[in-house]
């Protein structure tokens, strides 16, 4: 199993004294896999997916594969706030589509997740999806201790398509205050992240974000080799 499947490290994470959203994983059958891989949603995918939400949450909820969450696109996929058939069956073709047409091969479609949906501390909406942009950080973990930090928004990654710049003409400035880190915040969140050091070997990218209510969160990890760095850290980051 690609160990960036939350498949694989959700498990050993999960328990951690961490704040983390609530997680419900529905594992997709083999034919189910199959039908995700011509880009088909299976009908009883949708109705175990809907009736997990209905048990489970209060909308809206954060709606992702076992892979990826297409973020970009986010008011078209990952956030759902509408339990209607259709609306759902929208968003999960959205991310199995995603999933599919990823990098030359695509990623397999293993498991949809449903994940509580944490109101950020968000300034404002980028991308094609009106992204809520907030405070969020990724760090580098190997071999059980933290190597390096950094702020996950970076001002090249939202300019790069100009015609999906944010409304606020003020954004440049409002993300400069968002990736602000201080000493206390450095301090909580390397903590969090060698608690999670000690439970996933190798090199991972693990990554946080800010909520309204003033917490961090856990959001997500993917093995590290395969995770996005910015150019001016690759000779060496914040350590």
């Amino acid at each position: 199993m690609d160990k960036t499947s939350m498949l694989y490290w959700y498990p050993f994470v999960k328990d951690l004294p961490i704040p983390q959203p609530k997680t419900k994983i529905i594992e997709l059958t083999k034919e189910e896999r199959a039908k995700a891989s011509e880009i088909i949603l299976d009908c009883n995918l949708r109705e175990r997916v809907r009736e997990s939400i209905q048990s489970n949450f209060t909308l809206p909820v954060f709606l992702r594969t076992d892979s990826l969450s297409d973020k970009h696109n986010w008011e078209k996929s990952c956030f759902y706030a509408d339990i209607g058939e259709d609306t759902l069956s929208y968003h999960l073709l959205a991310l199995i589509e995603m999933s599919v047409m990823c990098d030359i091969i695509g990623l397999p479609v293993n498991a949809i997740v449903i994940r509580e949906y944490i109101p950020m501390d968000t300034k404002f909406t980028a991308f094609r999806g009106k992204l809520p942009i907030g405070s969020e950080r990724r760090y580098f973990i190997k071999d059980g201790k933290v190597i390096e930090h950094f702020p996950y928004w970076s001002k090249e990654a939202i300019s790069k398509t100009t015609r999906c710049l944010p409304e606020e003409e003020n954004w440049e400035e409002l993300l400069q205050e968002l990736n602000t880190e201080t000493p206390e915040e450095i301090e909580l969140l390397t903590c969090y992240a060698n608690s999670i050091a000690g439970m996933l070997d190798g090199y991972w990218s693990v990554d946080f974000c800010k909520g309204k209510d003033g917490k961090w969160y856990f959001i997500d990890a993917a093995e590290g080799e395969k995770s996005w760095h910015p150019k001016e850290l690759e000779s060496g980051g914040k350590k």
